[in-house]
């Protein structure tokens, strides 16, 4: 065999090595996301799963994310005024009992998911938490998951 032919299948051979390297760590990176509930996805897709509403237009620094292991589980975060956090939770879960005596939140809520018997795709436990921060401004999370 030529010196040249060898080049070529020696860089052709490491072309495929780190082609397929580069595919299965990027595969891995995905299922650590999902595993650690850091995958993205929509914020429409979030809020159907948790049954919550959109936030608020002048929300800041929306994020969903998404988890699945055993069950899955969806987050909201964002950050938006107290005054609007606080409406934001009580037309979204009307019925939920606010509390102030919160572990590591501000206000938070444990509302009830809808019981309709059937197993519509959707959360079974949610979580609200509103923790305050400076001058004006609140980093709602709301979260939920499935139980099976």
């Amino acid at each position: 065999m030529s010196t040249q032919r060898n080049r070529t299948i020696f860089w052709l051979s490491a072309g495929a090595v780190a082609t397929v390297l580069t595919l299965v760590g990027w595969f891995l990176h995905e299922v650590n996301q999902e595993l650690d509930g850091k995958a993205p996805v929509s914020c429409g897709e979030a809020v159907r799963f948790l049954q919550a509403a959109h936030p608020p237009e002048t929300a800041r620094n929306k994020k969903c994310t998404r988890g699945q292991w055993q069950t899955t589980w969806y987050n909201i975060d964002f950050q938006t005024s107290r005054a609007e956090a606080e409406a934001w939770l009580r037309t979204t879960y009307p019925d939920a009992r606010v509390h102030r005596d919160c572990f590591e939140a501000d206000l938070c809520a444990s509302p009830a998911a809808p019981a309709d018997g059937s197993d519509n795709g959707n959360a079974d436990y949610l979580s609200v938490d509103i923790r305050f921060e400076e001058r004006d401004s609140a980093h709602v999370n709301v979260s939920g998951g499935t139980t099976d």
